[in-house]
């Protein structure tokens, strides 16, 4: 098979796995970020495929989604899904697999790495957005995660490596 294809067919595939991943969601009655299986797919992308190909695959999600395919958590798309408080958390998923891929030698590192980094921007923007300080945002989009984000490494982990001597 061509490689440009197959290439093409592993992004496809990625952005899909993506999609269903941010519908495998929990809303906590405490936060307005929902808890969702789209950042597991998004690790298990960076860590299976070529750093390009696992950008890639995040960006035509973000694509699908912002020309209102529902594709975002909860069925939901549209360009204002980016632009609302939690869009920083959407737009963080490529740059989190750009920095999972460029540090993949060391996954548990990279892992833990990108996770910070959505955490960042989707953060920053929470913050921007809503007019808040730092440890109200931090209570609200970060601590209630820890635990699930950290149970999600662990599983991305074990998944790859099962995957990898198939």
């Amino acid at each position: 098979m061509n490689t440009k294809v197959k290439s093409l067919i592993y992004c496809s595939l990625g952005a899909c796995m993506i999609a269903v991943g941010a519908q495998l969601s929990i809303v906590l009655p405490m936060t307005v970020v929902p808890i969702t299986m789209q950042t597991l797919s998004v690790y298990v992308i960076a860590c299976l495929y070529e750093r390009k190909q696992a950008v890639l695959a995040c960006l035509i999600y973000l694509l699908l989604g912002a020309v209102g395919l529902p594709v975002f958590a909860g069925f939901s798309g549209g360009i204002f899904s980016l632009i609302a408080p939690t869009g920083g958390y959407l737009v963080a998923l490529p740059v989190m697999a750009f920095v999972i891929g460029k540090l993949l030698k060391r996954k548990s590192i990279a892992l833990i790495v990108g996770t910070i980094v959505c955490y960042t921007l989707g953060t920053l923007w929470f913050m921007f957005c809503m007019k808040m300080t730092l440890l109200p945002a931090l209570t609200l989009c970060v601590f209630p995660f820890l635990i699930g984000d950290t149970l999600k490494i662990v599983l991305t982990i074990l998944i790859t490596k099962r995957i990898r001597k198939l």
